[in-house]
């Protein structure tokens, strides 16, 4: 979608469509955020969480990083599909939540749109949801339009930034809304994230930046160094329990349900998803498929039908016969309400596990991993004694710990496992593409321009190409070199 068109929309003042995006179920909200009829930041609010919603259970990036394989149709796990389009994250998400924040911050609007809480807590919930948005999008495709982006006819042909320059920029603008936060205030009406509740969205705002820091460790792996900055200046207001986790909340009803309950019931009921060769045995290990060593794949999934074990199927290969592997456990792929995990307490004690290594922060890197492994363990309901007994039979040696144990405790949070596994390099677990792969020299690192981007911003799209590297699924990201 050309990015002149994104900007228009906000001239023109016409209805953003709902796009559909190659890889995520965005749902539909039938709200018409732009017509200046029904400015409700209320309405526009909602209708972007809803948007981002999709990134939580998008099916692709679970294949990239093998949690799963494909069943009769295998295309997806072969890397058919090369090139993803970004306008709906724009049009479906940033453009409304620059919108939430024209209208609380224009003198001729702002009175009104305090109706739907505090002006200063609505911008900064919706520039939390900005950064979340840019960070995901520019870990799929790498350079992306942001400084000039959202400007209308001012700029349409927008500049491609380098990462170091959305990263930076997204840091700044966490630190603008977390000084933006007012306590005692209301929140936001309309947020189905977190109520509201700007305790919340400090935490969220705060494991955020946390997270991004240890993104960019590669970079900046000095203690006392740009990311070891940003990360101790975050890490004490991140979320500190399973108690605490974020995570999309999706509801009992079809225009906002878990998008895995609707792949797996009619009318779709293609039963597509079914657990990898390679993740099943990760996690089967020591053990066998009737009692595998790590205790959370019987949460994580279900015996096969046919031989009552743990049974993965062969990853990016045509696998017709699914009674004859494991599928994703019933709580998740029948369940309407299942959430969409976008941050966990685990996430949190492995990156103080590997801050530790760094010289970032003091303490034990060995007690971080343990709580690290003892926090997933829980928000899958494993028993405790299990729990401890998986940690006794895996102590903690090195960093290759930590890169395995956080990619274990990803299950299913396909854009954030996919982006550590990157990250990581050598010291993630081992997955080979397919023999059958349809493009590509390996897994993607990730995920080419829409097919009409370089006509619709010839002079900037070449210039990306040409500082980034070629428009395909080989390109190594900034972060991950």
């Amino acid at each position: 979608m050309k990015l002149k068109n994104i900007k228009q929309l906000l001239v023109t003042i016409i209805s953003i469509s709902i796009l559909s995006c190659d890889d995520a179920d965005f749902g539909s909200m039938n709200i018409d955020p732009n017509n200046p009829s029904d400015p409700s930041t209320a309405s526009l609010l909602t209708s972007a969480q809803v948007s981002l919603s999709g990134y939580t259970t998008a099916t692709t990036p679970n294949l990239y990083v093998q949690y799963l394989s494909n069943g009769q149709y295998p295309e997806e796990s072969q890397y058919s599909t090369v090139n993803f389009d970004y306008g709906a994250s724009y049009t479906n998400i940033l453009v409304v939540l620059d919108r939430v924040i024209e209208l609380n911050s224009n003198e001729d609007t702002m009175v009104a749109a305090s109706s739907n809480g505090s002006n200063d807590n609505q911008i900064a919930v919706a520039k939390i949801l900005t950064a979340y948005t840019y960070q995901l999008m520019t870990d799929r495709w790498g350079m992306l339009p942001y400084t000039e982006a959202l400007q209308g006819l001012d700029d349409i042909f927008a500049t491609y930034d380098s990462q170091e320059v959305i990263y930076d920029g997204l840091f700044t603008e966490i630190d603008e809304a977390l000084a933006l936060i007012e306590n005692g205030q209301p929140g936001p009406t309309g947020d189905i994230i977190l109520g509201g509740n700007m305790a919340r969205w400090r935490q969220f705002a705060n494991t955020l930046k946390m997270n991004m820091a240890i993104r960019v460790s590669k970079r900046f792996p000095n203690a006392g160094g740009y990311a070891a900055t940003k990360f101790n200046e975050a890490i004490s207001g991140a979320i500190t329990s399973n108690g605490e986790n974020l995570y999309y909340t999706f509801l009992a009803e079809e225009n906002n349900d878990n998008p895995w309950e609707d792949r797996f019931l009619a009318p779709n009921y293609r039963l597509d998803y079914l657990l990898s060769d390679t993740f099943v045995g990760f996690l089967v290990g020591s053990g066998t498929p009737s009692a595998p060593e790590d205790p959370r794949l019987a949460e994580y999934a279900v015996p096969a039908e046919i031989s009552g074990t743990y049974v993965g199927a062969p990853y990016g290969e045509e696998n017709g016969n699914t009674p004859d592997y494991s599928f994703i456990t019933p709580d998740v792929i029948y369940n309407q309400e299942a959430p969409g995990y976008m941050f966990t307490y685990a996430q949190v004690a492995f990156a103080q596990a590997e801050a530790v290594e760094l010289g970032w922060i003091p303490g034990s890197a060995a007690s971080y991993y343990e709580e690290g492994i003892m926090a997933s363990m829980e928000q899958w309901g494993v028993d405790p004694a299990d729990a401890t007994a998986y940690i006794a039979a895996n102590p903690y040696t090195g960093i290759e710990d930590i890169a395995y144990e956080k990619y274990v405790a990803l299950y299913l949070q396909g854009y954030e496992a996919w982006a550590e596994w990157r990250r990581f390099g050598d010291d993630a677990p081992s997955l080979s593409a397919p023999a059958t792969a349809l493009s590509g020299n390996g897994i993607p690192q990730r995920q080419a321009y829409a097919t009409n981007a370089s006509a619709s911003n010839e002079e900037n799209y070449n210039a990306a190409v040409s500082q980034q590297g070629p428009d395909n699924l080989d390109t190594v990201l900034w972060w991950a070199q």
